[in-house]
């Protein structure tokens, strides 16, 4: 495995410039287009589950267009736009991964090696399943480590949260037993959010600083990232919230209206669409470059499944060469969140909704912008969503 020095990443930071969201919108007709298709969506029955969403697209690796449409929460006055914060589920996996990849890149981690060694609050239990394989974060990414817990239940307001410790262990004010091994690690695949605990708490206890910070200081911060962050319950304080909504489009989770993530590195993200963009830009223009946001071989690597399953380092990836796409969704209770980048093009989209339907909305905004702009990549993409 190749191992980037701290030296090299400090440059790689010089050198790097984030993608500005492009300041002729307004004169692009198929914007005016997609706009005007996307605010019809807001009147459809089809869709009146889902008061608000948010969407972000990028063309040739530059966001091209970001914007809120619908309510932060149904019957109220305010309004999305494309610096809304939604909570996005699944998709806080992609930004893990890229947060562990940054710290691979400084040397403070490796992809390969057993895990343990890096754990100092926690251990993986020898058992059967580690005789004659370790857990490596190489694993735990793509979800062939064996752990257990799919996914986790959300926190209602004035419920007690757990610590990451906590919630691998299964101890204190959890809603899941302890994260354990199913199988050999490498033998298999099954999606754990558990194991992406597991991941948290490495993070945590290499960096010494809670996951909020580590993901400020490796990921948010670089990118200009402003509206981003994992720390839960969000605070009222950050304001611009979409909030929370169920399956029939009645606010649900008051009176703060949202729920709380406290396994973050699984289903805590708080993003906009711009700041989702910029994140998807990140990835897109690394692959392709030798002084992107990650260095170019770990990129690579991120996109690349680990055999037998069909994620990468972090990703879902579809198809080969012109049709190589990496892809994320998300669901917790009362949001629903998409992001998708094509590797050979730098084109992409991000889309976050506020309720427990959204994904059928999203599944149409993808759609739209497909015939709006033409895309030429046409993948098959699962949009089944894991929690």
């Amino acid at each position: 495995m190749r191992v980037f020095s701290k030296i090299s990443l400090f440059f790689v930071g010089l050198l790097f410039t984030v993608p500005c969201l492009a300041q002729n919108t307004k004169t692009d007709p198929r914007i005016e287009q997609l706009n005007h298709r996307l605010t019809q969506l807001l009147t459809a029955s089809d869709f009146s589950s889902t008061p608000g969403f948010s969407v972000g697209v990028i063309e040739n690796g530059h966001i091209i267009h970001s914007k809120g449409f619908g309510a932060l929460q149904k019957g109220k006055p305010n309004s999305t736009n494309h610096n809304t914060v939604f909570s996005v589920g699944s998709v806080s996996k992609m930004v893990n991964a890229a947060l562990i990849l940054r710290l691979v890149a400084e040397g403070k981690l490796d992809l390969d090696r057993d895990i343990n060694h890096y754990l100092t609050s926690w251990q993986v239990p020898s058992n059967r399943y580690t005789q004659s394989s370790k857990v490596t974060l190489r694993y735990i990414l793509s979800h062939t480590a064996g752990f257990s817990q799919h996914g986790f239940a959300d926190f209602l307001p004035n419920e007690i949260l757990p610590n990451t410790l906590q919630t691998v262990t299964g101890s204190g004010p959890v809603k899941h037993g302890p994260v354990r091994l199913m199988f050999a690690p490498g033998s298999a695949m099954d999606y754990s959010g558990g194991g992406t605990t597991v991941s948290q708490l490495i993070v945590e206890d290499v960096t010494g600083l809670t996951y909020p910070q580590a993901a400020q200081k490796y990921v948010f911060e670089p990118l200009k990232m402003h509206r981003s962050t994992f720390v839960n319950p969000l605070p009222k304080s950050h304001g611009n919230i979409a909030k929370a909504h169920d399956r029939a489009g009645r606010p649900t989770a008051l009176p703060r209206g949202y729920e709380a993530m406290p396994e973050m590195a699984a289903s805590g993200l708080w993003t906009s669409s711009t700041d989702l963009a910029l994140f998807t830009t990140a990835l897109l223009n690394s692959y392709h470059s030798d002084n992107g946001f990650l260095p170019k071989a770990l990129m690579q690597d991120m996109v690349t499944p680990v055999y037998p399953s069909w994620h990468g380092l972090g990703p879902r990836v579809n198809g080969i060469g012109a049709t190589h796409v990496f892809h994320h969704g998300g669901a917790n209770n009362s949001y629903r969140a998409w992001m998708e980048g094509h590797i050979a093009n730098k084109n992409g989209i991000v889309i976050l909704t506020n309720s427990a339907r959204g994904h059928e909305l999203y599944r149409q905004v993808r759609q739209i912008a497909s015939s709006v702009f033409n895309w030429p990549i046409k993948p098959d993409i699962h949009f089944k969503r894991p929690r």
